[in-house]
């Protein structure tokens, strides 16, 4: 090949086999910028001239991954649709002629192969994954309201089948290796300790001439049906069946299925069709609030306004032990995401009996953990031994940091803490897992209040990405940068809040949840609030997510806002009330909802309320699109975000919108509630929120900032979205 000075990339050749290497400098990962694109190019221009080469290995200099993708803020970053077809044309362009090199091309993969990664080696011949929990390949363009547009619709289906590829494409799922093997994404998974060895063999077969044998990963009904017209006219029905609750908020979906059903064409038109849905969905509402979350999450997870200090004291204190007081279902979640994560972590109980009963249920989480991810023996020995269970505190004595989470008590809490601190190193951080509880009131009588602050896990521990992270009044920054610093490595993110009841999501959380209890007693059907607040993109209503959190943690909670807010005494009686007949939702199987059955209906106290029909306002509610119920429900969140904005509960507007979405599954294509002030408009939400004062009461006046806002034009967010805004100031 001729010789060529890359900044992004290394090319060497050895005998018939070529090494392209991709290391982007100043990076992480590996992405596709401009730059690596522009030098892409010209490798495989000199490799349509190599005649001595019979083999192209695409390789990763970084151990971090192959690549992640392209960088999201050059799709941002797009002006206008002619700049995005041009774009567009140039990926398809380069992966189309990679597909037709003369010589067999391998894409070597490991860590994150995602998005225009796993575009360019579905350009390949072959594919070899590395067979650990890093590898990580997928198309998760749909979750950023977009599609593939490099290929990625029309390749995949084709390699893997259509209704794998669908599924891939439609739900942004991630495979593993040994997953990737089995659907024929990849043609090899190797493990760890034979990855080198067996990546040769396979470059050094192909040279040689050899085809390597396939296996026959579909099933023959599989690969008949994607073989005639009238089996992918069914797939594809199915699919436009599947997604057709959820078009309406993320086009992306039917997109998507238009791109690959024009695939099957026998011309490439489905790449035309991928460029053209790819443009009009760039200009999408649905698409800007998602890519508006991306870099949300990215400002959360990469903290960029640290001291020398607070860097120096993240590397000099690292956290390696974990310690958790408590072992019940917190704080066994807490201790088992640490250990998959390859922390040492203790669980301490009680007494030797409470210890035992809890060593057996981290037992249980641990081998179905291992069940999914298909652990080996090894591997599940190498996890258990990372944890242990105790009744003696003395075991605690050199853990980095220490989580309680023992029951929603202050007096319990400042107990246990008040034992703890004698006994561990002056490093090690104190911390509180309580949702509601004051940080400032809890550290009272600590020595080194400094290293005490409130870490907040939300349930099931597993599934929720976002932990608070809570700045008592003496919290250290050093402390808050060591806990974003673990939060991140445990595959979370972090919202730093100050101390405040409620802290951030429960503050916001309440007024809606409690707005719709209200409409409960005034007799609204139970299953028309909850289909209301669906119909605005909530993943489930307010009266379905009390009772899945359970009514009497509900009621702890408000009991804790009471200050803040001071109209919740009428909630707090309902929820007393049905916390006093033991409804504590679904875990005593009746709540707002009767679980007693396979499907849940509607509990009969409820079923018997009498009907209100909603007020009429001359002239209507302008320029919000919700209906009655959805405006009554929403807007006290809405407000709430201001007046926590206010407050300075968090630095940034966008940490509220992130932690919403991320906490409370707050419509994601809506953005968050100030973006939905935003899209409204300051001066119609506060009109609006008048005009339900007048209807239910003070607790519906609008935030003094709203109203200074009002018809001047000024946004909570930035236009910007890659950007993230200073806090809005009127």
């Amino acid at each position: 090949m001729n010789a060529h000075d890359y900044k992004n990339f290394t090319v060497t050749e050895v005998g018939a086999i070529c090494h392209v290497v991709l290391d982007v400098p100043n990076r992480p990962m590996n992405v596709l910028q401009h730059d690596v694109m522009t030098e892409l190019e010209r490798i495989v221009s000199d490799l349509e001239e190599n005649v001595t080469a019979s083999v192209v290995l695409f390789e990763s200099g970084k151990e971090s991954g192959f690549l992640a993708g392209a960088d999201i803020a050059i799709i941002e970053s797009i002006q206008s649709p002619e700049q995005a077809e041009a774009l567009l044309v140039a990926g398809q362009s380069l992966f189309a002629r990679i597909e037709r090199l003369r010589m067999k091309t391998v894409a070597v993969l490991h860590g994150p192969c995602l998005g225009g990664g796993l575009e360019w080696a579905l350009a390949c011949d072959h594919r070899l994954a590395r067979d650990n929990s890093s590898t990580k390949i997928g198309l998760p363009e749909i979750k950023l309201g977009l599609i593939p547009g490099w290929g990625g619709t029309q390749r995949l289906p084709a390699r893997v089948g259509l209704a794998a590829g669908l599924k891939m494409i439609l739900q942004g799922t991630q495979v593993d290796a040994g997953r990737a093997a089995r659907m024929g994404l990849v043609d090899r998974a190797i493990k760890p300790e034979n990855w080198t060895e067996e990546v040769n063999a396979f470059a050094h077969l192909l040279a040689t001439g050899k085809k390597p044998r396939q296996r026959i990963v579909r099933r023959w009904f599989s690969r008949l049906i994607d073989s005639t017209s009238m089996g992918r006219r069914y797939i594809l029905k199915t699919a436009r069946r599947s997604i057709a609750k959820h078009a309406d908020h993320y086009p992306a979906l039917s997109s998507a299925i238009d791109a690959i059903s024009d695939g099957y064409r026998g011309d490439r038109s489905g790449f035309d069709t991928e460029r053209s849905e790819f443009i009009k969905l760039l200009a999408t509402p649905t698409c800007r609030q998602l890519l508006r979350l991306f870099f949300a999450r990215e400002s959360a997870r990469n903290p960029r306004t640290w001291t020398p200090g607070e860097t120096r004291a993240v590397m000099e204190l690292p956290i390696r032990k974990v310690g958790v007081v408590g072992a019940g279902a917190m704080g066994a979640g807490i201790g088992q995401l640490a250990a998959t994560r390859g922390y040492s972590v203790c669980l301490k109980e009680i007494d030797a009996a409470t210890a035992e009963k809890a060593r057996v249920n981290v037992d249980r989480m641990i081998d179905e953990y291992a069940d999914r991810k298909r652990f080996d023996d090894g591997q599940r020995v190498d996890l258990r031994s990372k944890v242990s269970v105790t009744a003696l505190q003395v075991d605690l004595a050199d853990a980095d940091l220490i989580v309680e989470a023992v029951v929603e008590r202050m007096d319990v809490k400042q107990r246990v803490l008040g034992d703890l601190e004698p006994m561990v190193a002056k490093h090690c951080i104190l911390a509180t897992n309580t949702s509601s509880l004051s940080v400032a009131e809890m550290s009272k009588g600590l020595q080194r209040p400094d290293n005490f602050a409130g870490l907040h896990f939300f349930n099931p521990v597993h599934a929720m990405e976002l932990v608070e992270i809570v700045r008592g009044p003496t919290t250290s920054e050093a402390t808050v940068a060591r806990l974003v610093t673990l939060v991140r490595a445990l595959g979370k993110t972090p919202i730093v809040t100050n101390d405040s009841p409620g802290f951030l999501v429960n503050r916001v959380l309440f007024p809606y949840l409690g707005e719709a209890i209200r409409m409960v007693a005034e007799g609204h059907s139970v299953e028309s609030i909850d289909r209301a607040v669906k119909r605005f993109g909530m993943p489930m209503g307010p009266l379905e997510l009390l009772d899945q959190v359970g009514l009497d943690v509900a009621l702890h909670v408000a009991g804790g806002l009471q200050s803040v807010l001071p109209d919740a005494s009428a909630v707090i009686d309902t929820l007393q009330t049905m916390v006093d007949r033991g409804h504590l939702g679904k875990k005593t199987k009746v709540g707002f909802y009767d679980y007693h059955e396979k499907r849940k209906r509607v509990a009969v106290t409820q079923q018997k309320s009498r009907r209100v029909m909603p007020a009429t306002i001359p002239g209507g509610f302008p320029g919000d699109s919700l209906d009655d119920t959805q405006r009554r429900l929403v807007y006290p969140m809405l407000a709430e975000s201001v007046r926590c904005l206010e407050e300075h509960v968090v630095a940034d507007a966008w940490a509220i919108d992130l932690a919403m979405v991320l906490g409370t599954g707050f419509a994601p294509h809506r953005g968050g509630p100030l973006s939905v002030i935003d899209s409204i408009g300051a001066d119609r939400v506060m009109g609006n929120m008048k005009i339900l004062r007048s209807i239910h009461g003070p607790r519906f006046s609008p935030p003094e900032s709203l109203i200074a806002m009002a018809g001047s034009g000024q946004r909570f967010l930035a236009t910007s979205l890659s950007k993230q805004p200073a806090t809005a100031k009127p």
